[in-house]
């Protein structure tokens, strides 16, 4: 028997790969205990409390945990064999470095857990939108920050130095903010948005000749989908560096129209023509405001009226102008009120 255990393969004797295969093996059935032991107790145990953030947590980090307890396993068994102290070194920093983007993926999700349980409700049933136009900045923002924290994390568990690598990056600091102008600018853009708030997620907006409604404000770019139903993606400077026009804080909407009534009307008929049109932008449905109307100018072949009224915030304008015309159209029609036409007189000489 002791031969057999003593015989060698590739450098190692058949008891260390048999020592090796133990780990291994003992890291995978340790591993499904780990998620056995998560699924069918600790879940149970969990479902009787009051808060569901151990339910996310243990549904979360059950595959991760076994997977890193499975791959232990794997690390104890190939470091029990005679591979040399540079290539367990390696195996070693190899193990750290999958544990800690393993953690990393499991803090990001159980994050996304969190928000999706708790913040996103409770986001939607409040009355404000900083909250809701808040949130993707802040999932966006703590995702990085993770990522980082665990790439930093990596490299020192590599070997390297971080923090001569910090000190380089602080060194091409300059370099970097210049590369990075455009970045910086569209950063500090999403913040003046915050700040000054010139519009909200889901309002209607005129900005560099574009108008849509806004859908996304993310950290560096914002998306607004226009009246065709394409997304525009926009960059965060061009806020704090244009004009930015707030469709949805108007009150009502303005409509101006122009009339041309014949010259055969005479004063009277011009001021029930007045008259009949301030009734029909008051009293129709849709409209808002005080309407005003009354005679312009009067030209050679015409008396011109101008005719304003407004449509309510949130009424379908075109239905709206289209009941205005109409109205206006009956009512001329039955007080005798005619329009003007264009004319052409033809001279036979």
């Amino acid at each position: 028997m002791d031969n057999i255990i003593g015989i060698e393969l590739f450098g190692n004797a058949l008891g260390r790969w048999l020592v090796a295969l133990s780990f291994v093996v003992g890291g995978f059935i340790v591993g499904k205990l780990v998620s056995w032991i998560s699924t069918n107790i600790l879940r149970r145990i969990s479902a009787k409390t009051k808060n569901r953030v151990d339910d996310i947590v243990l549904a979360v980090a059950e595959k991760p945990l076994a997977l890193i307890v499975t791959v232990a396993g794997l690390s104890f068994g190939i470091d029990s064999l005679a591979i040399g102290t540079e290539t367990a070194a390696f195996v070693d920093k190899a193990f750290m470095v999958l544990v800690t983007i393993v953690a990393a993926w499991t803090a990001n999700k159980i994050f996304d857990a969190i928000m999706d349980e708790y913040l996103i409700p409770f986001a939607r049933k409040s009355e404000g939108t900083l909250d809701d136009q808040l949130l993707p900045i802040i999932r966006k923002t703590v995702s990085t920050l993770i990522w980082v924290f665990a790439a930093l994390l990596a490299l020192k568990n590599s070997g390297y130095d971080v923090g001569a690598l910090l000190a380089g990056l602080g060194l091409g600091g300059v370099a970097v903010a210049l590369a990075a102008k455009d970045t910086l600018s569209n950063f500090f853009g999403s913040v003046a948005v915050f700040i000054d708030r010139p519009f909200k997620i889901n309002e209607r907006i005129k900005i560099a000749g574009i108008d849509g409604t806004v859908v996304e404000i993310g950290l560096r770019t914002s998306r607004l989908k226009t009246l065709e139903n394409r997304i525009v993606t926009i960059p965060n400077a061009t806020f704090a560096s244009s004009p930015i026009e707030n469709v949805s804080s108007e009150p009502n909407t303005k409509v101006v129209q122009i009339l041309d009534l014949a010259r055969s009307n005479g004063a009277a008929k011009l001021a029930e023509a007045v008259m009949l049109l301030k009734a029909v932008g008051a009293e129709t449905e849709g409209t808002d405001g005080t309407p005003a109307a009354g005679l312009s100018s009067i030209g050679d072949f015409s008396y011109r009226m101008t005719f304003v009224f407004y449509v309510k915030k949130g009424a379908d304008y075109l239905n709206t102008v289209n009941a205005v015309n109409l109205e206006v159209l009956r009512l001329f029609e039955a007080a005798d009120i005619a329009l003007a036409f264009p004319t052409r007189t033809i001279v036979n000489g």
